[in-house]
């Protein structure tokens, strides 16, 4: 299977955007979730368009929150302090293309798929932190508290 992102980028990710280090094995459970959200957004968003008569999804169909909306605005202000690159489209576009029919999604939806990933990506982290300000090195468990908020949540 695709993954949206890879270990080393991620961890380069954890370790400057949210302050914790992952080793392989978590930064895969890490992805998995971020993909598994990204999954759960585009089904809500092809029941929206199909509900509003299209059969193309438009970044208003993604059901992003304001709390979701604002931590994309914090990790892309995040990434430009950092002068970290956007995530590459190709392999987001390849995972997606494995799950849906991405040539429904329209280009404004493309053009924000990277913050988008990078926000789902980097939001577990932020939730470990949240929830254990002291942690550096996220144990399974914080990992499974985190995808379980985050299932609850998104």
């Amino acid at each position: 299977m695709a993954k949206v992102i890879g270990f080393t980028r991620l961890q380069t990710l954890y370790r400057r955007s949210v302050g914790l280090d992952i080793d392989k094995a978590k930064a895969i459970e890490i992805i998995e979730t971020a993909e598994k959200k990204l999954a759960d957004l585009f089904d809500v968003a092809f029941q929206r368009a199909e509900a509003e008569g299209r059969d193309y999804v438009t970044w208003k169909d993604l059901p992003i929150t304001k709390g979701l909306a604002e931590t994309m605005e914090r990790f892309e202000r995040k990434r430009e302090e950092l002068g970290e690159e956007k995530l590459d489209l190709g392999p987001i576009a390849e995972y997606l293309s494995g799950i849906i029919d991405y040539d429904k999604v329209s280009d404004d939806v493309k053009e924000n798929l990277p913050k988008l990933v990078g926000t789902l990506l980097v939001l577990e982290g932020y939730i470990i932190k949240l929830v254990d300000p002291g942690a550096r090195r996220p144990s399974k468990e914080d990992l499974e508290r985190a995808r379980q908020i985050l299932d609850l949540t998104l």
